[in-house]
C-alpha cells in the first residue's frame, strides 16, 4: 500500500514538474539574466512557504549553515559552472529527460562520478581537516526564529510584488 501511495506521489510530482516546466537552477539564473520571472515567483512562494512551516513546526532553526569558508565558495563556483555547462539542476535535468531530451541522460550519468566523489573522497577530508562550526542565523543576529521567519517572508513578500509590478509595466 505505502508502494502505491509514493508512486503516484511520485507521478503527480512528476506530473506538476513537467507541467511548471520547474527548475531551481534556471529559476535561480534568472534573477540575473532577465528572462521570464514566472520560477522567480515560484522561489519566493516555496521561500514563504517553508519558512513559515519548518519555523512554526519547528522542524529545524531557521537559518542553520553547515559552515561557510573558502571550500564553500570554490564548491559552489564549481556548481554552478557545472549548471551552467548543463542547462539545469538534477530536477531540471530529470524532466527533460522525461520530455525525450538524451543530452540529459549525459547530464545524468555524469552527475554519478561527481556524487561518488563527493560522498567518498571530498566529505571525509573535509571533515578531518576543515573544522567550521555551524552558523545559525537567529543566534548570528540575536534575535527569536520567529522573527526571522518574519523577515524572510516579508522580503519574499515584497519580492514577489515588485517582480510582479514589473511585469504589468511592460
Amino acid at each position: 500500500m505505502m508502494f502505491l501511495i509514493v508512486f503516484l506521489f511520485g507521478i503527480g510530482f512528476g506530473f506538476f514538474v513537467q507541467r511548471a516546466g520547474f527548475c531551481f537552477a534556471q529559476g535561480f539564473a534568472s534573477m540575473f539574466t532577465g528572462k521570464s520571472k514566472r520560477i522567480m515567483n515560484m522561489w519566493f512562494v516555496i521561500l514563504i512557504i517553508t519558512t513559515l512551516g519548518f519555523t512554526y513546526l519547528g522542524l529545524k532553526p531557521v537559518g542553520e549553515i553547515r559552515g561557510y569558508g573558502f571550500f564553500n565558495l570554490l564548491s559552489g563556483v564549481i556548481f554552478g559552472i557545472g549548471i551552467s555547462i548543463s542547462g539545469g539542476c538534477i530536477l531540471g535535468s530529470l524532466r527533460q529527460l522525461g520530455e525525450g531530451n538524451l543530452f540529459y541522460l549525459i547530464v545524468l550519468l555524469s552527475m554519478i562520478p561527481g556524487m561518488w566523489l563527493q560522498t567518498k573522497v571530498i566529505d571525509p577530508i573535509l571533515t578531518l581537516k576543515y573544522d567550521v562550526k555551524k552558523v545559525v542565523v537567529p543566534e548570528l543576529f540575536g534575535g527569536s526564529p520567529y522573527y526571522v521567519a518574519f523577515v524572510v517572508c516579508a522580503i519574499a513578500i515584497i519580492g514577489l510584488i515588485i517582480i510582479n509590478s514589473k511585469k504589468e509595466n511592460k
